[in-house]
């Protein structure tokens, strides 16, 4: 299957850019709510773009199908190497690699998460 609208050599560039573009912004997503929202739905964005990527695939376009396919992976790679995501470790440091503690040590427990305080005490202010 062949569609001419996408031999189009200018509409194949501004697909281009259009989709590096929407992966950057999810990459690194500039203060705003809605780059920010956009860059909280990445595994939906990296989905999409796969989703698109087999599309250009089954109507045998090379070009926007490796452009669709390497925004996916690199949007997969960086939220796995940042640590963001559903993992709840988002703008934290990961508790191996604080600057206070040693990587072979592993850090008290205690110091990084809540004690739950018993029903009959009552809770003290710091």
């Amino acid at each position: 299957m062949n569609m001419s609208l996408f031999d189009n050599r200018r509409v194949r560039q501004g697909l281009t850019i259009f989709m590096l573009f929407g992966a950057l912004t999810c990459i690194f997503p500039p203060a705003h709510p809605t780059f920010l929202w956009w860059a909280d739905k990445a595994v939906f964005v990296a989905s999409g773009y796969l989703l698109a990527g087999l599309f250009f695939l089954i109507i045998n376009n090379q070009r926007l199908m490796f452009v669709c396919l390497g925004c996916s992976a690199a949007i997969c790679f960086f939220k796995n190497e940042l640590g963001d995501g559903q993992t709840g470790m988002r703008h934290t440091n990961p508790p191996f690699y604080l600057p206070d503690s040693s990587p072979l040590k592993k850090p008290d427990p205690n110091s990084f998460f809540l004690k739950p305080v018993p029903p009959d005490e009552p809770v003290k202010a710091h």
